[in-house]
């Protein structure tokens, strides 16, 4: 064959190759069922690793997305090419696409995009999962809370906490206000059997019915808006306005997710703490002004919101960050 000549070079397009590089490093990736990963993580003689944290974070992506996966274990190079797709499910589809698996993504896509983020998901898990409890205190009753539970990720860490520190009867709610969302959330807790989601509005008095006169032990709310967001964005502020107003001293011993939420107050030009010592609403003097999340409390250190998953960044190649997706 000839060679080519500059001009005809200039004329041909040249077709990327397309080279497969996992997820996260194989060595990192637990091979097992999500709902045998999820058993294995209740068991407390099971050490809670980042490495299981990162692959159980995988397994839910995948099984939200894919109904009636739950009991089959799901080969890496699957997880891949699903994050490879969701990497551009905004996007017209390609020849070959599955239409109805990208319709899916869409459908899905804000709480997916949270998920998405496996390393601060991860983080976030970790968090919850490796809080020390006391069952006896709360007579061997859990009571969980999930607010605004998106994928229900959240609420499996909370399953798997109580497990953990030997409760007996364990009882978790979600609240999620997406219709859409919900149905699909409700379908994959049910199936594994972590807890049950309420469509109804968590600014609304009856949203906090299924928990009437019980005392949540560990009460997750993850609607914090992005950085560059005040957290009105997210409903934030009016969501613990009044999970506090219904549930009053209820809460006194329960758990927080967040611990507590660093914001940044623009009129005053200072950093304000939200905890639940002030309802997560802040000093009154500034509950009307604009916040804008800064950081979190987590495992008991400050941390920026930027920094949160961090250490978990380790278990990812750095030709395969590209597919992951920010919460903040």
């Amino acid at each position: 064959m000839s060679e080519l000549t500059n001009a005809q070079r200039s004329t041909l397009h040249i077709a990327p190759i397309r080279r497969y590089t996992p997820i996260i490093h194989p060595e990192a990736y637990d091979r097992s069922s999500l709902k045998q990963h999820i058993e294995r993580l209740c068991d407390p003689s099971t050490p809670v690793t980042d490495e299981s944290l990162v692959s159980l974070v995988l397994k839910c992506f995948y099984g939200f997305v894919h109904e009636g996966m739950l009991d089959t274990p799901i080969p890496l190079r699957d997880v891949t090419e699903l994050f490879n797709l969701f990497s551009r499910h905004r996007s017209l589809n390609e020849p070959g696409d599955d239409i109805g698996l990208m319709n899916t993504l869409r459908r899905y896509s804000y709480a997916l995009r949270m998920l998405a983020d496996v390393p601060k998901s991860a983080h976030i898990l970790r968090s919850i999962i490796g809080k020390k409890l006391c069952s006896e205190e709360h007579d061997g009753e859990f009571v969980g809370l999930d607010i605004g539970s998106g994928t229900g990720v959240l609420m499996i860490g909370q399953y798997i906490q109580a497990r953990r520190n030997g409760f007996r009867r364990i009882e978790s709610w979600g609240i999620e206000n997406d219709l859409f969302l919900g149905e699909r959330t409700f379908s994959f807790c049910r199936d594994l059997r972590v807890g049950i989601i309420v469509p109804v509005d968590a600014k609304r008095p009856e949203a906090y019915s299924v928990v009437a006169g019980k005392k949540p032990v560990s009460v997750a709310n993850e609607t914090i808006s992005a950085m560059s967001s005040d957290l009105g964005t997210e409903d934030f502020m009016s969501i613990n306005k009044m999970l506090f107003r219904v549930l009053r001293g209820n809460l006194k011993d329960a758990h927080f997710f967040p611990e507590g939420l660093i914001v940044y107050a623009r009129e005053q030009n200072v950093s304000v703490l939200l905890s639940k010592s002030n309802a997560f609403l802040g000093p009154k003097e500034y509950r009307s002004m604009h916040l804008y999340p800064q950081g979190l409390i987590i495992e008991e250190q400050i941390v920026p919101l930027h920094s949160i998953g961090e250490e978990f960044q380790k278990f990812f190649p750095e030709q395969s960050r590209w597919m992951l997706h920010r919460r903040w």
